[in-house]
């Protein structure tokens, strides 16, 4: 019994384990979507669209008496098709798969749209593509033909001059120089229909995708007519440029030259209206491979239009497709986000057995914290808020705070006793001259106030900006650099003055020579290129509207579902906070609607009795700008309507358990009423 015995506590297996949280989106979601959108990139736009060339080239790739039967068993014509689509076609597809954005442009006018894409490099970088693939599509062309059908069509690099054998052909330089010009217009054509914006659409039928035969049909008389607007503005510039900027340019003596030994031949003839008629088979030649080519192009361009915003079903691929889903909605790309809101919006309204064991899953989740449905509802009503704030700031940046740095106070010196550092002891009495002679030396305190009087009047009379001529010959080493400094903005604001000066005389010039027909037409350009359109105003205010909309279609079919499904009660808890965010933004909208429906007033009866028509457009044009805005907001408006309608349609009477502010509640009465 005298031995101690020791005790040792048991180890225990039990341990406190936390609930793993949702997966990310780049984890789960984003990698299964990015294989569907690439098996569509394949199967549907590259084939497609490599497709199309070959069919453009048997019928319009022939430049022989050959027959379009004999081009298509002909292996050179579906060879030289597969060289023009990798060379001409392939590089626009990756382009614009590379540059496509969720991100809307703000603008509001053409000039704006215009003046935001060239601000940006990828602007530039897709003007290169675009004038790359032209040059090799020209190049594939030109080497089609033997050097006999080069010279009967007169398309060599070089004139036939012993004399001159460096000149450049005059008409090779305006094939090559056409078919830039018009690959140039059709980038800015698709900067005006923000082509590089992911657009949302919703599910097409057969009918209305771009190969059906009237959408082939409306895409070759489009490019048909956009191939001659662009050449016959062309033709003017190419005039133009050979009439003023090629004389001038051989006038300047580095410039001259280096192009005076190729060009220097353009400056002889005389530019008139009817010289390009004269070369009637080139401008035919340019119209027709311009033609090809903008077709190709813009049948890609639907293709990707019409097949990459379909919506993805991905969730069923996995093993637990809810957590994928869900887990979709958290990325920050809003691609993604509209994919995983389409789908989570079909689930939700799924009256399928399947959807509904779905749905009671999700609601009764207690594998993750925090749960799918915190997630979802969380994640859903952040996104809301954020463009219900952006709406309300009518489309604006959020301000940053002004910052404004904490002033220190400085401590104050503790007490100490001064040093004297004074003589203390009194100074002998100098003799009158030798006072005389200091008060005139260099360090007297005489010399010194004069020193400082005479600094004090040039600063002065630098600030005061009198001529030179009046100043000091020698001004002092401290003064000189003010003076400059003074000096040299006069001399820019007389130079920016000048340019100014210039600009107006020479716009005066231009304006009191043109016809009256040709200012009207530039004064109707310029307010067309420049008006504000309130259509695109509201836009700029609701920027995510159809990703705002599926959120709303979503959580509100899953708040319709949770009454017989939800076994917990978990959705009912955030009922009220979801009504609220629903309601608050329908009143936002309701009273811009407002707002945007006053700024048109119908035209008065006397106004149609006097048959002012410049009024009556005017008045005609915002009413169908009003009715595009309205276009806009009914959007949002709508799902939010139909939300709260077939929430208050399911509740009933049941909604009287929840607390609501008195303006939603007032809000939320007419719905319950109405229903």
């Amino acid at each position: 019994m005298g031995e101690t015995m020791r005790m040792r506590a048991i180890a225990s297996t039990l341990t406190a384990r936390l609930s793993p949280t949702v997966p990310s989106a780049s984890q789960t979601y984003e990698p299964l979507v990015r294989s569907a959108l690439r098996q569509r990139l394949i199967h549907n736009i590259f084939a497609f669209s490599a497709a199309f060339t070959l069919i453009v080239s048997i019928l319009f790739g022939g430049e022989d008496e050959t027959s379009a039967f004999t081009r298509l068993l002909s292996p050179g014509t579906w060879m030289m098709a597969c060289l023009k689509w990798s060379v001409g076609v392939l590089p626009v597809i990756a382009m614009r798969k590379v540059y496509l954005t969720s991100a809307t442009t703000p603008a509001t006018s053409p000039a704006k749209m215009l003046t935001n894409a060239i601000a940006k490099p990828s602007t530039r970088r897709c003007l290169a593509v675009y004038m790359s693939c032209t040059l090799m599509l020209i190049s594939l062309y030109m080497s089609t033909f033997t050097s006999e059908e080069r010279e009967n069509l007169r398309l060599n690099v070089f004139v036939k001059s012993r004399k001159h054998p460096y000149y450049l052909n005059g008409r090779l330089l305006f094939l090559i120089l056409a078919q830039l010009w018009l690959a140039a217009s059709f980038l800015v054509r698709n900067i005006m229909l923000d082509r590089f914006v992911f657009r949302w659409t919703k599910p097409l039928n057969s009918s209305e995708l771009p190969y059906a035969p009237s959408n082939l049909l409306r895409l070759l008389l489009t490019m048909a007519l956009f191939t001659s607007f662009s050449s016959m503005m062309y033709s003017v510039a190419f005039g133009l440029s050979r009439m003023l900027v090629l004389p001038l340019l051989l006038k300047l003596p580095v410039a001259s030259s280096i192009v005076r030994p190729f060009v220097a031949h353009f400056a002889k003839g005389t530019w008139t209206l009817t010289l390009p008629i004269l070369h009637w088979s080139l401008l035919v030649r340019s119209f027709m491979m311009g033609l090809v080519t903008v077709m190709s192009w813009e049948f890609a361009e639907s293709l990707f239009d019409a097949y990459v915003p379909q919506s993805i079903k991905v969730g069923t691929l996995t093993a637990d497709p809810n957590v994928t889903v869900v887990s979709g909605i958290t990325t920050q790309d809003m691609v993604f986000a509209h994919f995983a809101y389409s789908e989570l919006a079909e689930l939700a309204s799924d009256e399928s057995s399947a959807g509904s064991a779905r749905r009671t899953a999700l609601f009764g989740d207690q594998k993750y914290s925090p749960s799918l449905w915190n997630v979802l509802a969380r994640q859903s009503l952040l996104r809301l808020g954020q463009d219900y704030q952006t709406f309300l700031r009518r489309g604006a940046p959020i301000t940053p705070p002004v910052v404004v740095a904490p002033v220190i106070s400085k401590p104050k010196d503790p007490p100490s006793t001064p040093l004297i550092r004074k003589a203390i002891f009194k100074a002998p009495r100098q003799s009158p001259l030798g006072s005389m002679l200091d008060s005139v030396s260099s360090d007297s305190e005489l010399s010194k106030a004069a020193e400082a009087v005479a600094g004090e009047m040039e600063e002065r009379a630098s600030q005061m900006h009198i001529p030179e001529l009046f100043r000091s010959v020698t001004p002092s080493s401290a003064a000189a650099p003010a003076a400059n400094a003074v000096l040299a903005k006069p001399a820019s604001s007389i130079i920016s003055s000048f340019i100014a000066q210039v600009e107006l005389h020479s716009r005066d010039l231009v304006v009191g020579r043109c016809p009256a027909w040709l200012k009207e037409s530039a004064i109707t350009w310029n307010k067309w290129f420049y008006r504000e359109r309130l259509n695109k105003v509201v836009e700029v205010c609701l920027p995510n509207r159809e990703l705002d909309a599926l959120i709303i279609e979503a959580l509100s079919h899953f708040v319709c579902a949770s009454l017989s499904e939800d076994r917990y009660g978990v959705v009912q808890r955030d009922i009220p906070r979801i009504l609220e965010a629903f309601l608050s933004f329908l009143s936002a909208i309701e009273e811009y609607q407002i707002e945007v429906n006053a700024k048109y007033t119908p035209p008065t009866p006397d106004e149609l009795s006097q048959g002012d028509t410049k009024t009556l457009e005017e008045k005609e044009m915002m009413r169908l700008e009003v009715a595009r805005a309205g276009d806009v907001l009914v959007v949002v408006s709508d799902a939010l309507k139909t939300g709260v309608a077939n929430i208050s349609r399911t509740f009933g009477d049941k909604l009287v358990a929840f607390k609501f502010p008195p303006r939603t509640a007032r809000k939320l009465q007419s719905f319950v009423d109405y229903t």
